[in-house]
């Protein structure tokens, strides 16, 4: 007997029981571990940094601040925006190529990395379609074709009609600078027109805008938000913008296409943009925070107050976008001769 009162020979049998059962649970404990899926750390779990190829201040700086904003409060992580303005926006989009693909880089580009795709391949140093992918479009950056109301054109097709007239006679300002999208577009015009126009470049929009008040020249292309206040003011007029539908904030504007021109709008766009290689799960998740937060009301309502148009997309749509931009402007830039050499 046991002190308890247990007899020994049931003790032995309750003890090797008891035994058996602590080791039958610890195999099965150990089958459930060995079954469970590994649980992974959430991502993103350090600050994420977004490239902007501008300088701080200006409207495209502007979006990425209040898209980094936005994402702060959505991941709990410090999102940090880190200008890298120059070369028309190789700079940044190189470093953004060259980043690690882990989704802690988001490169902010713009419809003139295709242009410099298309147009200077040899000053772009890594791959668009490969070394980078796509999120979104953020914002469409409207173009308008705009003249000093002492010109002697009232519409773009009167004003196609007077070049034709006088050709050579005709100077037109194009912002910002030659290679841009407004000077090829202004060369893609006078390929399908057949006209005979005098390309004049300006460093930005305040110049260009000045030299148009300044009757300088009697026309210029440059973006809406430059000009926007001074056709409010009537103090210049604008003759059509280069988009395909009217534009939110001037929808009383023709298009380029209700001019009678279709086919010559022109895509020119901000958007996001990871290295290339980074994993599909990390580009889903950002393009889902990073659309959610540009179509917020009050962020829409923001972005329009500087003179843009949020304009979101797929990251399929992005690239088929890229693919058929370098395909125009590559056929703009053979079929026209230019060289920026």
């Amino acid at each position: 007997m046991t002190p308890h009162g247990i007899p020994t020979s049931t003790r032995r049998r309750l003890t090797s029981g008891l035994g058996r059962l602590t080791v039958a649970l610890a195999v099965a404990s150990l089958a459930v571990v060995a079954t469970a899926p590994v649980a992974r750390a959430a991502w993103p779990e350090r600050p994420i940094t977004i490239l902007v190829p501008l300088p701080p201040g200006g409207p495209a700086d502007a979006v990425a601040r209040t898209v980094a904003q936005k994402l702060q409060e959505r991941f709990g992580q410090p999102i940090t925006v880190d200008n890298k303005p120059g070369a028309l926006g190789l700079i940044a989009a190189e470093a953004g190529a060259r980043a690690r693909p882990d989704g802690y880089t988001i490169v902010m580009v713009s419809s003139g990395l295709v242009i410099q795709a298309a147009t200077q391949p040899r000053n772009v140093r890594f791959d668009i379609h490969k070394d980078l992918q796509p999120i979104t479009y953020a914002v469409r950056v409207p173009m308008v074709v705009a003249a000093n109301p002492s010109a002697p054109f009232q519409s773009l097709r009167q004003l196609v009609e007077h070049a034709k007239a006088k050709p050579g006679g005709l100077s037109v300002g194009v912002s910002p600078g030659l290679g841009g999208s407004a000077h090829l577009t202004l060369i893609r015009m006078k390929l399908g027109f057949g006209l005979d126009v005098v390309p004049v470049p300006y460093k930005g929009s305040a110049p260009a805008i000045q030299a148009l008040l300044a009757n300088e020249v009697p026309v210029i292309i440059d973006t809406l938000a430059g000009a926007s206040s001074l056709i409010n003011d009537g103090k210049i007029r604008a003759l059509a913008t280069l988009t395909e539908a009217p534009t939110v904030s001037h929808p009383t504007i023709p298009t380029i296409a209700g001019a009678g021109f279709a086919g010559y709008d022109l895509d020119t766009w901000n958007g996001f943009m990871v290295p290339g290689g980074t994993p599909a799960n990390i580009v889903a998740l950002l393009h889902k925070e990073i659309t959610a937060a540009l179509n917020l009301p009050d962020v829409k309502a923001r972005i329009l107050a500087i003179g843009l148009e949020v304009a979101t997309n797929t990251p399929e749509q992005f690239a088929e976008r890229l693919a058929s931009g370098v395909q125009l402007w590559s056929k703009v830039v053979k079929d026209s001769g230019l060289t920026f050499e």
